[in-house]
């Protein structure tokens, strides 16, 4: 398709007008022009019509994962008219793929692609070319696809760019402000419950009768699912089930773990925790079950395990998904006998022990691969708790900072505040190491901020407030361009530049999740002297 004369095609530039004469600098007046972007009653819909234009496509879908499964929030064919029932008409077990791989994927002829026989089988929808591209900060998914024909032509790369970034930025933009309209009362809220905090978990929207157990360590959060959890916590704490907690590291699965404990009639027990994972195999057996002595080099006298240690109380195993098949059919024994064998000896123990178990893995397809044993998966995961990433429960990002905030505060002796800037930089990062990092980036600015914690004092990886996209792109360096050609290319070239360090330099890769063929990144390459 021939590249438009105008910067951005029609759709666009009716939605960024042109400011009044007499603007002293195009990059103001280019700012003043995206900003008017929260004005516009369907911007989502002129920016769909510009990337349907811009990648040659015949229909677009803008797409988004709610708790129900995906859903199709736009959907456009080239003619400009909306597509009914649209989700029928999407292969949802490629935009799955590349959500998963967080790489875009694209086809110019799919029915000779390799995984075409596999979606044929699923009766999925009958497409001959298709360009699937997730948004930036977790903006949901653009879906461009033409039922009859190949690609005729590389597309618009710098106007599909723009639109993504475009598109990415809407989305930012109405979460941003429906944050910070509250954030002062949130903050507020928060640093009262602090103050006033022994324990008790900041759930502020639950009603008097279904108000969690205040016992135990607090889980703070009034997301939906953690309030879920506290009060599944409160059902399975009296019981000796055992309970098997999941999700990804750094979301306080050993806070669950302890919070059952304490509120279950073993609280006066021991409770013991080992990390599964973080040592060798031998050593881990004699740590679980004891050893005799003479058992091995070093053991110069009999020593009792942590199940022994734990008898009486709660042990909570970490990582359980890293054991081996071996270590795992020493545990099913003792979670089916009731007794465990030290090392080196012959005698067995006796030990009434409540387990808890943990893992960052999905269990039942390791399970399924043979890694881990089916009838050790089906005695752990009685009950089973679930623990959101932080991504997905932004809103309680306030309420864990004040929380470790009001804790640093206490031990320092200082009285160290939260700013609304402070929290707007906490509330555009991703998050990837959860909890666990949010808490460092807490400590981190508590110790270098003053008495206000600024921004500035987080750390590179956070952005210290800037506003970034999943390619660490900053959209302010992008204005910052100056005309509106100049902003595009500007924002090109980082896309290419980061592209180009994360999959190091293999080109074939960039291609591919930049859904852009090979002979328009090499002259790009060349042209923003990126060799």
């Amino acid at each position: 398709m021939p590249r438009s004369a105008d910067p951005l095609p029609a759709p666009i530039d009716a939605i960024l007008p042109p400011a009044e004469t007499g603007a002293s600098d195009g990059s103001s007046d280019l700012t003043r022009r995206i900003e008017r972007l929260a004005e516009h009653p369907a911007p989502r819909v002129a920016l769909l019509d510009s990337a349907i234009v811009a990648a040659g496509a015949e229909r677009g879908f803008l797409l988004e994962h709610t708790d129900d499964g995906w859903d199709v929030r736009v959907a456009r064919t080239f003619e400009g008219e909306d597509v009914l029932n649209p989700l029928d008409k999407v292969i949802l077990p490629l935009v799955e793929r590349a959500v998963e791989r967080g790489e875009g994927f694209s086809s110019s002829d799919l029915t000779a692609d390799d995984c075409w026989p596999s979606l044929e089988r699923q009766r999925t929808p009958r497409t001959r070319s298709l360009r699937v591209i997730p948004l930036p900060d977790g903006a949901g998914v653009l879906y461009l696809d033409h039922r009859f024909q190949a690609w005729e032509s590389a597309p618009d790369a710098a106007t599909l760019s723009a639109v993504i970034a475009l598109l990415s930025w809407v989305s930012v933009r109405e979460e941003r402000t429906r944050t910070v309209e509250r954030l002062q009362e949130e903050l507020r809220r928060a640093r009262s419950e602090a103050r006033s905090r022994t324990g008790a978990p900041a759930s502020g929207r639950v009603g008097a009768g279904d108000r969690p157990s205040t016992d135990g360590p607090a889980i703070i959060g009034d997301h939906a699912e953690i309030i879920e959890i506290q009060q599944l916590i409160d059902r399975v704490a009296p019981s000796d089930a055992p309970v098997l907690i999941t999700g990804e590291s750094g979301t306080g699965k050993e806070l669950v773990a302890r919070a059952i404990h304490a509120r279950s009639p073993r609280a006066t027990g021991p409770f013991v925790s080992e990390n599964c994972g973080a040592i060798t195999e031998s050593l881990l057996e004699s740590e679980l079950f004891g050893c005799v002595k003479g058992a091995y080099t070093g053991a110069d006298e009999d020593r009792p395990g942590l199940f022994e240690l734990a008898s009486g109380g709660t042990i909570f195993l970490d990582e359980i998904g890293d054991t081996s098949p071996g270590l795992q059919k020493k545990l099913l024994r003792v979670l089916q006998e009731g007794v465990v064998r030290r090392v080196g000896g012959g005698d067995v123990v006796p030990v009434e022990v409540r387990v808890l178990s943990a893992t960052n893995r999905d269990l039942y397809r390791e399970v399924q691969t043979g890694n881990f044993r089916e009838d050790l998966f089906y005695r752990l995961n009685v009950i089973n708790i679930q623990l959101p990433p932080l991504r997905d429960r932004r809103d309680d990002v306030p309420l864990l900072a004040e929380h470790f905030l009001a804790q640093l505060n206490e031990r320092s002796g200082m009285e160290k505040e939260i700013s609304p800037e402070w929290i707007e930089a906490l509330l555009t990062h991703h998050w990837p190491g959860n909890i666990r990092e949010l808490q460092n980036e807490v400590r981190r600015s508590h110790a270098l901020s003053g008495r206000v914690l600024d921004p500035a004092h987080l750390s590179p990886r956070v952005g210290g407030g800037a506003k970034e996209n999943s390619t660490g792109v900053s959209l302010d360096s992008v204005l910052d361009a100056g005309s509106l050609k100049d902003a595009i290319e500007n924002f090109e070239r980082q896309v290419i530049e980061a592209a180009l360090r994360r999959f190091r330099g293999n080109r074939a890769k960039v291609c591919d999740s930049l859904a852009i063929p090979k002979t328009t990144l090499y002259a790009k390459i060349r042209r923003y002297g990126l060799e």
